[in-house]
């Protein structure tokens, strides 16, 4: 149940506006109308300081504001809230995006009331994981395709703000990886949680998503093996990663074949099939 909270040395834009924004964000988050409120407060332009505001005229000052949601809401879901609201405002304000100022207040469990009762949780388990990519790929190819990925060089490169080159001691030892990353480009709504035939195609059987490794995962996790060519200070250059360009990779680990599996494998002939062409 978000709580937005508007300020700015103008007047309210109305009641009418401010339900349009309430509106965009319960359809974004899928929750009943009345579970948004939106709120705007007009400052008195000599108790506060934000030059923005100091050099646009009256009328056309971008507000700023606080977003007060629960902690259990996923970090992919306030970012493309953020930016709803932001398009939202924008649209409404007739002022540029970038100026409008958006910071998110996260309620955890025992420190939100709600309709007269404290919330002690949405009874989903713990809060969410949140993973902050270690690298992201560089090069390579730019479109999503399924297939053919055993010829495509990249390079993952490590967050040079959080790993030095020490990182990387020792992996040049190894051939191949395993690498862990996002599958960012999958938009929120696309996300199976059910059966499905494997790449729509109606020939193969509809199986489970989790008998599958279908990008339109719950939590867009993809995990690659991949050929090492060489290291070059924070960068790895890699063969055969099926991931594109600017994908955000969260873990990198060497490949041990003591970690394949111990007994013969077996799979469908289904997986055969759709495997047949992608490396």
């Amino acid at each position: 149940m978000p709580v937005i909270t508007l300020m700015s040395p103008d007047p309210s834009p109305g009641g009418t506006g401010l339900a349009q924004v309430a509106k965009a964000v319960t359809g974004l988050l899928r929750i009943p109308a009345e579970h948004c409120w939106v709120t705007w407060q007009q400052l008195d332009a000599d108790a506060s300081h934000r030059p923005e505001w100091q050099r646009a005229a009256a009328g056309s000052r971008a507000p700023i504001g606080f977003v007060t949601c629960k902690e259990t809401y996923p970090q992919e879901t306030v970012e493309r809230l953020l930016r709803l609201l932001r398009d939202e405002l924008s649209t409404l304000l007739g002022v540029p995006g970038d100026e409008i100022y958006l910071a998110v207040h996260r309620a955890v469990p025992g420190e939100l009331l709600i309709r007269g009762d404290v919330w002690a949780g949405d009874g989903q388990g713990p809060a969410g994981v949140v993973s902050v990519p270690v690298g992201r790929v560089v090069g390579g190819r730019e479109e999503v395709r399924d297939d053919d990925w055993g010829g495509v060089k990249a390079v993952i490169r490590l967050d040079g703000t959080r790993f030095g080159p020490d990182a990387l001691a020792g992996l040049d030892a190894f051939s191949h990886l395993e690498v862990v990353y996002h599958f960012d480009r999958v938009p929120v709504e696309k996300i199976e949680t059910g059966a499905r035939h494997p790449r729509g195609n109606t020939d193969w059987p509809l199986v489970g998503i989790f008998a599958q490794r279908g990008k339109n995962r719950p939590n867009r996790i993809g995990v690659s093996r991949c050929r090492l060519l060489h290291t070059d200070g924070l960068d790895l250059h890699v063969q055969g990663l099926d991931a594109v360009h600017d994908t955000p990779v969260l873990d990198i680990k060497p490949y041990m074949h003591e970690f394949a599996p111990q007994d013969p494998t077996t799979q469908p002939p289904w997986a055969t099939d759709i495997m047949r062409h992608y490396y």
